[in-house]
């Protein structure tokens, strides 16, 4: 029952995208919540290195989309998978002016690549707070 995240950064403001599951209701229709959170220069720096970083050291880990699916059995909330073992997958992207994506990839979600990365725990400790609905009362 934890939330569905967007997180993302742009023009130096950062902030995510958290879609709370309510128990028998489809995706489309639970409480969704945008939060804006303040990083330092260093830390937006970090991440935009990080996405480059994993794929660089971890090459067989990063998933391209023919390597993925799209897991509809829940009612409109389709999940990102591998085809190789069903694994829920994070996918992670950079994109550039004009919407064309400058990397792009995805790693199961017990990836070492992305476990260990600072990616994953500063996003991670950012939105932990808030991954839950009982700590947000059904806000709107």
């Amino acid at each position: 029952m934890l939330a569905r995240c967007q997180f993302g950064i742009r023009d130096g403001r950062c902030g995510a995208t958290l879609t709370y599951p309510i128990q028998g209701y489809p995706w489309r229709n639970n409480v969704v919540k945008s939060y804006e959170f303040h990083l330092d220069p260093a830390t937006i720096h970090l991440l935009f290195s990080e996405v480059s970083r994993i794929r660089r050291e971890y090459p067989d880990q990063c998933l391209t989309a023919d390597q993925l699916w799209s897991d509809a059995t829940e009612k409109a909330n389709g999940i990102t998978r591998d085809r190789e073992t069903g694994t829920l997958c994070y996918t992670i992207y950079i994109v550039v002016d004009g919407g064309l994506p400058h990397e792009q990839y995805s790693l199961r979600e017990d990836s070492a690549a992305l476990l260990g990365s600072a990616l994953f725990k500063v996003v991670s400790s950012l939105i932990a707070p808030y991954e839950k609905i009982r700590d947000n009362a059904h806000e709107t």
